[in-house]
């Protein structure tokens, strides 16, 4: 019996050793199973940045060569009439390619000094489109400047064209290691100690550009506009990056969220470029992180927000109208006072809808703030607010010297008059005019016609594209 009772003691000794092996085993599974899970989205996120960073790298490469070829075009016209198409397109491809290259970190200094570069060519063109359209000659020290333009921008291309081969080649750009490490990711590469392919021929854009000059010209469009800080975080206090995953619980709703969690943040002694945490969200009804939103570090604003969720198609959609009211809901309980929606466009069941903030009853377009609503169930999907941010204050408006009568006067008698506002309007020099604003129409076009409210000056005219899914202006 006491043989017995030994035999089944071992039994139940070794059933529980191999249940607490089991358990153990388990626990380890579940243990592996989260973290790659939670190694995956990451990846997916990286994934995610990395593709948005090499295709404004693409972009801004082909916007550069356009400059490049443009330069040379405008050489061969010389005759006003003849130049001022070409300066036209010079203004547009500089601006483009500026744009997209402030999509990538450039806390560097290589592609800080390409930005600056232009931003000059875009302003300098622009001024030399409006010289030619009043038929003026260009004189000979405009054309040693654009001589000077086009060496630059020759080398800006050939250089670009170096780092495109190599990511054609398959040595993908390490963007994230460039914003991590900024200035050192370039040494490495000088020395040859480490990844050329993380910058490629970035560096001799870097010494190419060393001896740039500050000024292109003396004029109102040019060095004045790198000064140009965020007015939103102007002197404010430096938040943590618990404080920023608070305000994002805040904007987005604490029921919505089950987890925010810091995957980056821009610390950059770059000046003008505004640093931020980034926040990845695992939204209340979702299984992986699906959301992600950068925090200003001064003063903790949220300036950018995307759900990419896949949508599942859906027959079902809420009207433009509802579309707007949720996005105007949206505004307003995240403390965006007077916001008037503009234009609008729909693509792919999504609505984007430009909002501008009012200042006694005038509009203020150079604040403007873009909100993406999902048209199925008009779900707020998308934010960004860096004009709002970089722009807004209150502003002491100029005194109006012009009656709405006296404007009237300026526009075309075959221009049938809708609606009149007044409102604020960037120029291309970065300058703001004080307008009234007369929407209408022209044979069977909309229009929207710019009366500056002080000179009677008529500074813009733009077309309204009206269809279906989309009001927006060219």
């Amino acid at each position: 019996m006491k043989k017995k009772d030994n035999q089944l003691l071992r039994w139940k000794t070794r059933l529980s050793r191999g249940h607490m092996y089991s358990v153990v085993v388990t626990i380890l599974a579940i243990t592996l199973g989260f973290g790659m899970y939670q190694y995956k989205q990451k990846l997916n996120y990286k994934q995610f940045l990395q593709n948005q960073f090499q295709e404004a790298f693409y972009e801004t490469a082909t916007y550069v060569n356009n400059v490049d070829n443009n330069l040379a075009k405008v050489r061969l016209a010389r005759k006003p009439p003849q130049c001022a198409p070409y300066f036209a397109e010079l203004w547009k491809q500089a601006s483009s390619a500026q744009e997209n290259l402030g999509r990538m970190p450039y806390n560097h200094s290589a592609v800080s000094k390409t930005l600056k570069f232009l931003s000059q060519v875009s302003d300098y063109s622009y001024a030399m489109m409006h010289k030619s359209v009043e038929g003026k000659e260009l004189t000979d020290k405009d054309w040693e400047k654009l001589d000077q333009i086009r060496n630059y921008a020759r080398k800006l291309s050939f250089e670009l064209n170096k780092v495109r081969e190599e990511v054609d080649d398959g040595n993908r750009i390490a963007w994230g290691q460039i914003e991590k490490e900024g200035e050192k990711a370039l040494e490495k590469a000088k020395e040859g100690t480490e990844g050329r392919h993380i910058v490629g021929s970035l560096t001799e854009v870097n010494k190419q550009f060393q001896d740039y000059p500050v000024l292109l010209y003396d004029g109102p469009f040019s060095d004045h506009i790198e000064r140009m800080e965020p007015r939103m975080v102007r002197g404010k206090e430096r938040i943590t990056k618990e404080q920023g995953a608070e305000i994002v619980k805040n904007f987005l709703g604490n029921d919505q969220i089950q987890t925010v969690r810091l995957v980056g943040q821009t610390d950059t002694k770059q000046r003008h470029i505004i640093p931020v945490y980034t926040y990845e969200i695992l939204l209340a009804n979702q299984k992986e992180p699906t959301l992600a939103i950068d925090i200003t570090q001064e003063g903790g604003l949220p300036i950018w927000m995307l759900n990419y969720t896949t949508r599942p198609s859906t027959d079902k959609e809420i009207s433009l109208e509802d579309a707007r009211k949720k996005a105007e809901d949206f505004l307003a309980r995240n403390k965006y006072p007077d916001m008037k929606p503009s234009y609008y466009e729909k693509v792919d069941g999504v609505a984007v809808i430009n909002f501008a903030p009012e200042q006694n009853n005038v509009i203020m377009y150079p604040d403007l703030i873009k909100v993406k609503v999902a048209m199925d169930q008009g779900e707020i999907i998308g934010f960004e607010a860096r004009g709002y941010i970089m722009m807004h204050h209150k502003r002491n408006l100029p005194q109006i010297k012009l009656t709405e009568a006296e404007a009237r006067q300026e526009l075309s008698p075959n221009f049938t008059i809708t609606k009149v506002n007044k409102a604020v309007i960037p120029l291309e020099s970065k300058r703001e005019v004080l307008c009234y604003e007369f929407k209408g129409r022209h044979e069977d076009s909309e229009f929207i016609i710019y009366i500056n409210a002080e000179s009677g000056k008529q500074e813009k005219i733009l077309q309204l594209i009206t269809t279906k899914n989309a009001v927006l202006t060219q």
